[in-house]
């Protein structure tokens, strides 16, 4: 597995941490269809949010606030769209993103940042 794909598994599995410590609970990890792949679906308080997990390592200078892209969201909603759709999910839902940075020598987080609402829907 190349070092890009084993710091964004290592990501994923702190995001995951992170939300099940703050009572997310996880429907699923890494759903794909055709639109695309979404990372987290979670439940908070009646609302389904659709994670998408950014990680990095230390040495990645450009901010991670930039990371995630036009494409990148027209695939994240429609993928949501999608997975709403086929398990008819009434409740509303949500786009978040988790930032990470990780220092890779040591394995440990040197940034984490929860953006909650980046995009935000409401089933009718």
């Amino acid at each position: 597995m190349a070092l890009h794909n084993k710091i964004g598994r290592l990501g994923e599995n702190i995001a995951v941490q992170y939300l099940i410590k703050n009572n997310f609970k996880i429907i699923e990890r890494n759903y794909k269809n055709k639109f695309g792949e979404i990372d987290i679906i979670a439940l908070e308080n009646n609302i389904i949010r659709f994670i998408e997990v950014k990680t990095r390592s230390s040495h990645y200078n450009s901010s991670l606030e930039e990371v995630l892209h036009y494409k990148q969201i027209k695939r994240l909603k429609n993928s949501a769209l999608y997975f709403i759709s086929n398990y008819q999910y009434d409740q509303s839902f949500s786009f978040d993103l988790i930032l990470i940075k990780i220092n890779i020598e040591n394995k440990k987080i040197t940034y984490f940042k929860h953006l909650k609402d980046i995009i935000y829907e409401e089933m009718i």
